[in-house]
């Protein structure tokens, strides 16, 4: 990434929480970590169009398992949105 610098900013604590609670839940290493996915994803342009086809993709997909009732855990639905946005992260940077 080469060299870093330090920004200080003010955030609603809403917005701390958040952050906070990610990296508590082990989606980011750090809040600089979070901080930065955030911003390449704001930087990704033409992927994000595709990330949000592959979102709606997964939504219809567990929409019709529920209209057939299967269900999922939603520990486990949470878990693999969190994987799935970590990659998505990762993949950009």
């Amino acid at each position: 990434m080469g060299t870093t610098e330090r920004v200080v900013v003010d955030l609603p604590s809403e917005l701390v929480a958040s952050l906070r609670e990610a990296v508590r839940r082990g989606d980011f290493g750090s809040e600089g970590e979070a901080l930065s996915a955030i911003l390449r994803a704001l930087q990704g342009g033409g992927d994000v169009d595709e990330d949000i086809e592959a979102l709606r993709t997964r939504v219809a997909e567990g929409m019709a398992e529920a209209d057939a009732g299967e269900f999922v855990e939603a520990d486990a639905v949470h878990a693999d949105l969190r994987a799935l946005i970590k990659a998505t992260a990762e993949r950009r940077g």
